[in-house]
């Protein structure tokens, strides 16, 4: 199967499905972003893409289906898995607001928001657990 199938069937089991990138997203459930996943998939596997819809879907994030939120998530993923594995991780990821940090590496960086947004997903991340890990010895 090409990876294009596969790419639609892992949003489908999200309720995301691709629009045209000439369009404009309308809900929760569209992303613009379907070349994105198709790179990820490429790159790292069905495994590594259904993690990075999985922490993306969450009550807070779901619909910031952005190519930036999927690179920086799929980076994360990439280059702190110990992270990942460690417990705990899902609740404090699922306290980041996605979006607000992609407005602010917009701001930050208007060149390269997605290497902005995963310099700052990586620091949020690493304040919260950090913080966890201090208060856990204390």
């Amino acid at each position: 199967m090409a990876s294009g199938g596969i790419v639609d069937r892992i949003a489908a089991e999200f309720g995301v499905h691709f629009i045209s990138h000439t369009k404009r997203a309308q809900g929760r459930h569209q992303s613009k972003a379907r070349r994105t996943c198709q790179t990820l998939l490429k790159k790292h596997g069905p495994e590594h893409l259904r993690l990075v819809f999985g922490l993306i879907n969450t009550a807070e994030n779901r619909g910031n289906w952005s190519a930036p939120c999927f690179t920086a998530v799929s980076w994360l993923v990439s280059t702190k898995p110990d992270w990942v594995e460690r417990q705990g991780f899902l609740d404090q990821f699922d306290k980041i607001d996605l979006g607000r940090l992609l407005t602010v590496a917009k701001g930050l960086n208007p060149a390269a928001p997605t290497v902005t947004m995963s310099v700052l997903l990586t620091y949020e991340l690493d304040r919260m657990m950090g913080s966890n890990a201090r208060e856990g010895a204390a």
